[in-house]
């Protein structure tokens, strides 16, 4: 006869197992907690190796300077091929809900933070040249060139729209009104003076980032010299590196910028138009400026007209930007950086199109002077002739700098005219200010001396020669600067070329804008 276990028994048996399990619980989940921790250690550790796999691959887009945050999802990681999803913490997917925000402070660190968190960083492309990202504005769109349409688009700025390091400077627009801001829209620009009232377009400008720089030691052939050392800085930087100097032309008063915004092409007269002698009524300040390829330059005003032509571009930017006539300064910071690993490093090929149409690039660097490459679409500034007249040898660079119009600067030898150097009444200033502008937009000049060292960086005696571009300083019959020669100059024009003026207005002479950001 079987005989089963009485209820006293399975009581004791009970106790002793419940006694048991007070024991050994605690180090059962102990275990398991252990376990489970380990295992999110082991998953973070895999997150932030493949992040650091993530920003080498895609380090232009996180450039290395204190201070920048980004966040990057377990999406894209996974997506990339970085990570094996799906990641778990605490037992539970965050794959979709998570991100790793990244701050770089010396070197990177990461936390694990949900997307929510995350939402306020602005992920904004910067190459990874070290140069200050492009500062935009309302009005001011950037754009970037599609060469299989040979066409200019509104550009992503979450995605590359420049490189320093492959000589792709940042170009950025003012549209006309109407004119859709949408990324992608591709933008029409006037294929000749004729075609300029159908430009999608009223200005095209250039980011020039703020940099220190160093001569090279000596220049034994000016007709080849060797590259000027460039760093980029950011803002605040008020110490140079040893055996540097930090760039004058990004100075503006008493602040210190970013950088600066520097018309593509020289200032182009109202759509069509062809300003050349007082009967086109161009000596004034009525006149609606463009900088735009493939069209007239605007001439014949005298540099008080220019200085003041040059600031309506003010009312595009709802002022955002501050609008000015260039400096002598300012076009050294172009020159400078053009002779740099970051530009064309070479000369920069004429404008020799007659009959002053901007953006043209001659068949050879020091071409004569003939109006066959006004129309030809190879000497067009995107055309294979054309480029080789950029400051970069490509698209994204700057033109009309050697050849075109001459170009007036604000650049002024301030003992010209005794005391009274402005509107003055006892002598003849051709210039025609009436008052003195703001100390910000112009470089005073004391000496009639080319190597003075206050002038370093203005492309003047450190580059006096180069290239055998012209070298006339300023004296006190002719106090202003005038740059980069005419389109019948040849081997004079030129980046480096300087001269002097009086200030009045003549057929052959230009200007450019820069817009400086202020705020």
């Amino acid at each position: 006869m079987k005989k089963g276990f009485t209820l006293v028994e399975l009581l004791g048996v009970i106790v002793i197992l419940a006694l048991l399990m007070l024991v050994v619980f605690p180090s059962v989940i102990n275990l398991i907690k252990k376990s489970s921790s380990k295992a999110d250690e082991i998953t973070m550790k895999l997150v932030e190796n493949a992040t650091y796999e993530y920003m080498d691959e895609y380090i232009s887009r996180f450039p290395r300077t204190s201070g920048n945050s980004y966040c990057i999802t377990l999406n894209d990681l996974i997506e990339k091929g970085y990570l094996k999803g799906p990641i778990k913490i605490n037992d539970k997917d965050v794959t979709s809900t998570s991100s790793v925000q990244v701050t770089y402070n010396k070197e990177f660190s990461y936390e694990l933070k949900s997307i929510g968190d995350c939402k306020e960083i602005i992920v904004e492309y910067a190459d990874g040249s070290g140069a200050n990202r492009p500062e935009l504005v309302d009005g001011l769109t950037p754009v970037i060139y599609d060469d299989n349409i040979k066409q200019w688009k509104i550009a992503d700025t979450k995605k590359k729209w420049y490189d320093y390091s492959a000589k792709e400077w940042a170009n950025a627009v003012i549209l006309k009104e109407g004119v859709s801001n949408e990324e992608g829209t591709t933008l029409r620009l006037p294929t000749s003076p004729e075609d300029a009232s159908n430009s999608d377009v009223v200005a095209m400008f250039v980011w020039i980032p703020r940099y220190e720089y160093k001569m090279p030691a000596t220049v034994e052939d000016k007709n080849n010299p060797d590259l000027i050392d460039i760093n980029f800085v950011i803002k605040n930087a008020s110490i140079p590196t040893e055996g540097y100097i930090l760039h004058p032309g990004f100075t503006f008063g008493n602040q210190t910028l970013s950088g600066i915004w520097v018309g593509k092409f020289e200032t182009s007269a109202k759509a069509g138009s062809s300003c050349y002698n007082y009967y086109n009524n161009c000596n004034n300040t009525t006149q609606d400026p463009y900088i735009l390829p493939n069209v007239y330059s605007l001439r014949y005003q005298t540099v008080s007209n220019q200085f003041k032509t040059a600031k309506k571009f003010n009312q595009n930017l709802n002022n955002a930007l501050d609008s000015h006539m260039m400096k002598n300064s300012e076009w050294g910071a172009v020159a400078y950086l053009s002779h740099s690993e970051y530009g064309k490093q070479d000369e920069v090929y004429i404008n020799n199109c007659k009959n002053y149409i901007t953006g043209i690039g001659a068949d050879s660097v020091n071409a004569s002077s003939t109006d066959t490459t006004c129309t030809n679409d190879t000497n067009k500034y995107n055309g294979t002739s054309g480029v080789n007249a950029s400051t970069t040898g490509n698209v994204y660079g700057i033109y009309d700098m050697s050849g075109g119009a001459w170009e007036d600067v604000m650049g002024y030898l301030t003992t010209a005219y005794g005391s009274r150097p402005w509107g003055s009444t006892s002598y003849d200033n051709y210039a025609k200010f009436t008052q003195a502008p703001d100390d910000k937009y112009f470089d005073s000049y004391t000496t009639t001396t080319a190597t003075d060292e206050a002038y370093n960086g203005h492309a003047l005696g450190e580059t006096s020669g180069w290239y055998g571009d012209y070298a006339g300083f300023v004296s006190s019959g002719y106090p202003w600067f005038t740059r980069g020669g005419s389109y019948s100059a040849t081997s004079k024009a030129g980046v480096f070329g300087f001269t002097y003026i009086d200030g009045n207005s003549e057929n052959g002479r230009s200007f450019r804008v820069v817009l400086a950001p202020t705020a």
